[in-house]
This record gives structure tokens, sequence and C-alpha cells, in this order.
């Protein structure tokens, strides 16, 4: 009955924080500022242990989203290779140049744009598999583009950001960004691995979802914890550059709204079925905030981390409201092609139509 008890107050805690997550963002911003501001030549002398803080902080950031990962999944590759590779392609590839050529058309702070280049080069966040099941979609697809991003991340964002660290003329210490990068994906990743194993070992499935009530605010906790400390640490640079910040949320607002459009239309020409649609929306689209912060505090180039501090005021209302629209979306593709609707109750959304 306790047990019960606590994971109810946890479901109720993580449904709080997702409806006010971006008061929370908010106000973990502006009593970062508050506090770093008058303490900005303090901070210099406790950057080391901040260091250690940040990864501690990170690493129980994604945690828990590995444990929620399926990497079992991973055996359906096969069956779903076209919408597979297309979905990488656009989380990996495209999300990267796109903010690239945004930031040529809008110049700022080349610290802020390396930054930009930095959030949209990370893989997906595993909270894309909820939207995407939420959504009807395909949380198999889904499932497996977060694992791949993550275990191709190792790789890929060391590449970009070699390529864009020099165009910008932003100095970077490349090996204590492998390094943080091993640190915030590969052992959350293996830790994730184990704990799942260990749970469903001992108690099944029924144990493992009952854990997992709890790690979802623990997330988002995390979360609102390192935009605090990225506030702090930065504030003498935020409010002397607060006009290049603002400037920021432009090129953050067309890219989400560019690409959801253009995804949309492209599906809908290249019939791509509902469930595969939304799983590559939600996949693509939302990136992980919280590694882009870990590598740019890792490389001391900490003023590129705010680009991903304030992401989730763009990317969370916009995401919400494509997932909030989903029945009408399903309509759409249902008007082109029903049969390409799969598992979903037709009779319902010609309802929606109707309204």
């Amino acid at each position: 009955m306790n047990e019960r008890l606590e994971i109810g107050k946890m479901e109720k805690l993580k449904q709080h924080l997702d409806k006010y997550l971006l008061v929370y963002v908010g106000i973990a911003m502006v009593v970062g500022l508050a506090v770093g501001f008058p303490l900005f030549k303090q901070i210099g002398t406790i950057k080391p242990f901040l260091q250690v803080l940040n990864l501690v902080i990170i690493v129980f950031m994604i945690y828990p989203m590995m444990v929620g990962l399926n990497f079992g999944e991973l055996k359906n590759i096969s069956k779903m290779w076209k919408q597979f590779l297309f979905g990488l392609a656009i989380g990996l590839v495209y999300a990267p140049l796109l903010m690239a050529l945004l930031i040529r058309i809008i110049p700022m702070n080349s610290y802020l744009s390396f930054g930009l280049i930095l959030v949209f080069a990370v893989p997906c966040s595993s909270m894309a598999i909820a939207a995407t099941g939420l959504a009807k979609g395909n949380t198999e697809l889904s499932t497996i583009l977060v694992a791949i991003q993550f275990i191709l991340a190792l790789a890929v964002v060391p590449l970009w950001l070699s390529i864009f660290g020099s165009s910008f003329h932003v100095p970077f210490p490349m090996f204590e960004i492998i390094q943080t990068l091993i640190i915030i994906v590969a052992i959350p990743m293996l830790l994730g691995f184990a704990t799942k194993s260990t749970i469903e070992s001992k108690g099944g499935k029924k144990a493992l979802s009952k854990a997992r009530a709890s790690l979802p605010a623990m997330s988002l906790l995390a979360l609102f914890t390192m935009i605090f400390l990225i506030f702090m640490e930065q504030a003498h640079l935020i409010t002397s550059q607060w006009q290049s910040v603002l400037v920021t949320l432009a090129p953050l607002t067309l890219y989400y709204v560019i690409t959801i459009l253009l995804l949309t239309v492209v599906d809908l020409i290249l019939m791509v079925k509902y469930k595969d649609h939304m799983a590559i929306v939600f996949t693509s689209v939302g990136k992980n905030e919280g590694t882009a912060m870990a590598i740019a505090l890792a490389g001391g180039i900490g003023l590129a981390a705010v680009p991903a501090a304030i992401a989730p005021l763009i990317q969370v209302p916009l995401l919400a409201t494509y997932l909030k629209f989903h029945w009408q979306i399903a309509g759409l593709f249902s008007k082109r092609s029903h049969r390409l609707v799969n598992e979903y109750e037709l009779h319902e959304i010609k309802e929606v139509e109707e309204r």
C-alpha cells in the first residue's frame, strides 16, 4: 500500500512538473542570475567543484531515460530500415546543417552560435518515446532511433564540433569533449541497462513499470538544477550580452517551426505512415539539451551552454502543441489514404473530421 502511494506521489509530481515546465525553467534562469551575478568573481574559485557537480547532475538527468530504453527493439531495424535511415538523417545530419544556415542568416555572438550547433548535433531525448506513444505513433521505431542516436553521438558530435568550431573561431578541447560524451552517454546507458535487467530479473515487467514511475520526475528536477547552475555560472556574461542571448530565440524558433512543417508536408507527399511520421517528428525535432549543456561546460565554453538552457522554452510548447493536435494530424493522413493510419480507430478519426 505504501509503495503504491509513493508511486502515486511521483506520478503526480511528474504531471505537475510537466504542466509547469516552462514556469520552472524560467524560475531556474532568474534565480541562477540573481545568485550568480553578485558572486561572479567567487565562482571562478570553485570552478573545479562546479565541473564535477555539473557532470553528476547530467548523469542523473540521462540515467532515468536509459532505464526506459528497450535495446531489444534493435533487432527489428531490418523491418523498417527506410524509416530508420530517414529519421537518423533528419536528427543527426539535417538538424545541425539547418541550424548552421539559420545562423548565417541571423548572425550573433560566436559562442552562442557554436552553442546552437551543439544543441542540434546531440541526440534526441528518450522522452520522445513517451511522446510518440501518447500520439499513437510507432514506439518501436522511436525506441530504435533514440538508442542508435545515443550510440552514434560518440562519433557524430565531435565531428560536427570540429567542423563548426573553427568556422566560429571557438577554441574547444576535443579530448575533454569526447571524455565528457563517454561519461554522460556511455555510463548512463550501461547503468540504465544494468538497472533494467536487474529489476526485471527480480520482479518482472510489473516491478520495472513501478520503478520507472519515479524516474521522469528525477530527470526534470535534474534539468531545472542544471539550468540554474548554467545561469549562475554565466550570470555576468549573460547580463552583459543579454541582447545576443535574446537573439538566439529567433533561430531556435525558426528551426522548430520549419522542421515540424517540413516533415509533415514531406511525409504526406512520400506516403509515410502516420505512426512512423510521429516517431520521426519527436525523435528528430526534440533534442537532449542536457547533453549539450554538459559538453559546453566540460569544454570550458560555458556561454555555449546558454542556447541549450533556453531551448526548452521553444521546444516544449511547440512539440506539446503538435502532440495535442495529433488527432487532427492523423485525420490529414487518413484523408490521403486510410490504410496508412495503422492501428488507428478510423471511426474516431472520422468523428474528429466531422466536428
